[in-house]
């Protein structure tokens, strides 16, 4: 011990005698490119979001950021192989709340503890969800539709994707406002909407950037939106809150992690970057083109109690509303 000891004070010394900082490898980070894991296949919401992240810290970091698609699973194989990565700051993760939130309470199991095994950085967006409905229910908004699902436990079904918000939207509605409506469960893909459109289905809770055109061409009507504020692209749809339901914060994050272990310095380079994009109105112009909004002040312990918080509530929802586990 004593020698490993001496050997080490003796390269620390040998290293301030040569003028080289402790911090050296920190300080010049990044000196190579980057590589930013996406959990999905590339054209969605997340690919999307992930190369206007990848552009922005390219910018801000002087390195190229290559984003590169692991889809599958719900992000899971992504936020593994960087959960296995070297914490280097060279490998990291555009994560999202399905593989590092409820992901943790819908899952028995997962490859990854999603606390210890990764650093976060900050979160970067957030997309509004819409409740929708198909235009031939005799339902004009929401106290309507909470007034039809009473009278007819059971008999709307909503679409979407096990696990998405689609579904969790759904059985959170249902929770929230004493209703009972059934969960038409799809792998995922545009299926969900397309049913939805044709009448198959009656009811979904979908992100505004994937249902837009069609509330616009009104083959979808939306009764509100499930975030804290209105969207500027529908300024008279009203929020749950603001319609007579409950309110409800479905609103799916983006955020920056990479390994465990990361270099405090290499974190706080990176924060600063996240901070100045999400700062940036050509970003947030670019955001907005798909009903995203930017997230600011978030820290990487913010970031991280956030996490912490948020597997506790969809543990407790999980039960709750009963939702089965994989």
């Amino acid at each position: 011990m004593k020698f490993g000891l001496s050997r080490l004070l003796a390269v620390g010394f040998c290293a301030l005698a040569a003028g080289i900082s402790p911090y050296a490898f920190a300080d010049a980070y990044p000196s190579k490119p980057i590589r930013l894991l996406v959990g999905f296949p590339p054209g969605g919401p997340t690919d999307i979001i992930a190369r206007l992240i990848g552009k922005g810290l390219s910018e801000q970091l002087g390195q190229p950021v290559v984003v590169e698609n692991r889809g599958g699973a719900g992000g899971v194989i992504a936020a593994r192989s960087v959960a296995t990565s070297p914490p280097d700051g060279y490998t990291l993760l555009v994560s999202v709340e399905s593989s590092q939130t409820r992901g943790v309470a819908l899952n028995k199991s997962l490859p990854y503890d999603a606390v210890k095994d990764f650093t976060y950085v900050g979160k970067v967006a957030k997309q509004r969800n819409l409740v929708v409905v198909d235009p031939k229910l005799p339902i004009a908004d929401i106290k309507g539709l909470i007034a039809y699902a009473k009278r007819h436990p059971g008999e709307l079904n909503y679409s979407g994707t096990y696990g998405a918000t689609s579904h969790i939207g759904g059985a959170l509605f249902d929770m929230d406002n004493a209703v009972t409506m059934t969960f038409v469960s799809y792998p995922g893909g545009a299926q969900p909407i397309t049913d939805l459109i044709a009448g198959v289905v009656q009811v979904g809770f979908f992100t505004e950037a994937t249902i837009a055109a069609h509330v616009k061409s009104g083959k979808l009507k939306a009764l509100a939106i499930a975030a804290p504020e209105r969207s500027p692209d529908f300024p008279n749809v009203p929020t749950l809150s603001e319609a007579g339901a409950r309110p409800m914060e479905l609103s799916p994050w983006f955020g920056l992690t990479g390994p465990a272990g990361m270099d405090a310095q290499v974190v706080a380079r990176l924060s600063q970057a996240v901070t100045t994009l999400v700062q940036d109105k050509q970003f947030q112009a670019q955001l907005a083109t798909i009903g995203a909004v930017p997230i600011a002040g978030s820290s990487p312990q913010a970031f991280q109690n956030d996490v912490v918080q948020e597997i506790d509530y969809w543990k407790k929802f999980v039960v709750d509303a009963n939702v089965p586990v994989n």
